[in-house]
């Protein structure tokens, strides 16, 4: 009896080793995936697109407090005391104006910023979607992201379903597209 209790501890962690060691992973590479999407290769083209508009808008900015400063510097001698300074004001005005511009457009909370993200979110929750259900075709416990910040240093092919998860969104994973073409 002693024997057998003693026996039953290691049979419970036998047990319990064995279904940890049941559990079936697969992996995805969402940047492949995603850069073969015509969804995501029109968002990319927009966003690309609306940077470099406000991009030039910014540098039309730059290139006329360029002007102003110049112009400061040709009449600075002639100047009297208070046109110095009107126009001195007038210049670090305009470089405000442009920083706040940036900021408004670029910045981490910027326009550019929030549009990507609100043009991604249906494109990303789609490629969940389509994950969750080869990982309920395949009866896959874990999915890693292969493109993520999760480091996985070796992947057997066998378990990669990116090709899987890209049929499921109906796109071919045999083309070689590369977004903004």
């Amino acid at each position: 009896m002693k024997r057998s209790l003693l026996l039953l501890p290691l049979f419970a962690f036998l047990g319990i080793a064995h279904t940890a060691f049941a559990q079936k992973f697969g992996y995805i590479d969402s940047q492949s995936v995603l850069e073969k999407m015509t969804e995501y290769q029109a968002v990319q083209r927009e966003m690309d697109d609306l940077s470099k508009r406000w991009q030039g808008e910014l540098d039309n900015q730059y290139a006329a407090i360029e002007k102003l400063y110049n112009d400061y510097r040709a009449k600075e001698v002639l100047l009297s005391k208070e046109d110095k300074k009107r126009m001195q004001d007038e210049i670090m005005a305009a470089e405000k104006k442009a920083r706040e511009f940036q900021n408004s457009k670029f910045g981490y909370d910027g326009e550019l910023f929030k549009q990507r993200e609100e043009k991604m979110r249906p494109i990303q929750e789609k490629l969940m979607d389509a994950t969750k259900a080869i990982s309920v075709e395949r009866r896959l416990d874990v999915i890693f992201d292969r493109s993520g910040s999760a480091t996985i240093f070796y992947a057997d092919p066998r378990f990669d379903v990116s090709a899987d998860v890209m049929r499921k969104l109906g796109v071919n994973p045999d083309t070689a597209t590369t977004p903004g073409k």
